[in-house]
């Protein structure tokens, strides 16, 4: 292989690992967005044929049709002209000019189309939104990084669920007792719609910042390497292990990470942390659940909330009456959320838990900074 088919492969791996900043000079107009061109596209049709008005006759809904995807073709091929490609290639890079098509296009035409203000600006944010979520999906490659982060849970399933009955105990002491409080299936079964949603991201958002808050601190010293000798153990079953960085070069001189590979890198670590929180969040709140079938009658939650229980599913079990209502999912919801930012906070601080999952997963991440080293060592980067 050559070195440029060494570095790709290098490349290849960064992606892998959902860690595609550390590529040099990842661009978002020439590494993002050209990946997604074609949904990209199939949106944009699904749009103008959205805006086409049924009211009016079909040859002007024909014409606007035919006039929107020429004016769609006419930039593409101006674009391509004036950066010297064939006129209707694929784009090899999407910029401003592509991107703005894409939000502006249907928005315009519906103004155009009598004035619809509010629908036009409906489509500009919903473009705009879309813009954004595929750019942070793509760019940042989530895809890989919760397929790794899966896989890593997977593999670690029963030491997860070993942590899981240590921490459960303490917990179950204090929120078994709200779950049997009046006052905690008032206030949630009070919290209706988004109040709820709220009321439970509340806790994920204090969460979330208490684990970026903690990433500097794990992570700051993973990226200094004092010898080249330091770095080959770590890169020797990796794709860096083939490339041959200059003999004057230093792994002391490798550029600092900047602040979308900062990002990238905690991204990493939040979702490997998140979805073993989540996991665990999801067997609590399943408790709570079938605890609340054996101990909380529908009479009781009428008697609880002040006004008659709403049934989702109820019967009888060993003559007892049960029902899962939507109280009941509200309350288990409210203190799963509760006790997922407790496990959070104990997960992050217990010794044992950093030796078992987090320490394990700080090595992977030196592992990603010592080929980041070589690869940019050898791009002369």
């Amino acid at each position: 292989m050559t070195d440029s088919d060494n570095l790709a492969a290098v490349e290849r791996w960064f992606r892998s690992r959902g860690i595609p900043h550390f590529i040099d000079h990842y661009s978002a107009s020439r590494d993002v967005f050209t990946r997604v061109l074609a949904p990209l596209t199939a949106i944009l049709m699904l749009e103008l044929v959205t805006a086409l008005d049924a009211s009016w006759p079909w040859w002007l809904n024909v014409g606007v049709a035919a006039a929107s995807l020429g004016a769609v073709l006419g930039v593409w091929a101006v674009v391509n002209v004036a950066r010297k490609r064939p006129a209707l290639s694929r784009p090899g890079r999407v910029g401003p000019a592509e991107l703005a098509i894409f939000v502006l296009l249907v928005p315009v035409l519906d103004l155009l189309a009598g004035g619809q203000r509010l629908t036009a600006l409906n489509t500009l944010l919903v473009n705009l939104a879309l813009l954004g979520l595929i750019y942070l999906g793509t760019s940042y490659a989530l895809l890989p990084i919760t397929r790794w982060a899966a896989g890593r849970l997977w593999r670690q399933l029963a030491d997860v669920l070993g942590l899981l009955v240590r921490a459960l105990p303490l917990l179950l002491l204090f929120v078994t007792f709200l779950f049997l409080t009046t006052e905690v299936w008032q206030v949630a079964a009070s919290l209706d719609g988004p109040f709820l949603a709220v009321t439970m991201g509340l806790f994920v958002v204090v969460g979330v910042v208490f684990v970026v808050a903690r990433i500097p601190l794990e992570v700051g010293t993973l990226a200094r390497f004092e010898s080249w000798s330091d770095v080959a153990v770590l890169v020797i079953d990796t794709p860096a292990a083939a490339l041959n960085p200059p003999a004057d070069a230093s792994p002391a001189g490798t550029p600092r990470l900047g602040r979308r590979q900062w990002g990238n890198v905690g991204l990493v670590v939040l979702f490997t942390q998140g979805l073993q929180i989540a996991f665990v969040s999801v067997m609590i709140g399943v408790f709570f659940v079938g605890f609340g079938l054996l101990t909380v009658t529908p009479e009781l939650t009428t008697t609880w909330v002040g006004d008659d229980a709403h049934l989702l599913l109820d019967g009888t079990l060993w003559g007892r009456p049960v029902a899962v209502t939507s109280e009941l999912l509200q309350v288990a919801g409210f203190l799963t959320a509760f006790s997922g930012f407790y496990f959070t906070v104990y997960v992050l601080t217990d010794a044992t838990y950093r030796k078992e999952f987090l320490d394990e997963v700080l090595v992977e991440l030196r592992q990603a900074f010592a080929v980041r080293a070589v690869y940019l060592a050898s791009r002369g980067g």
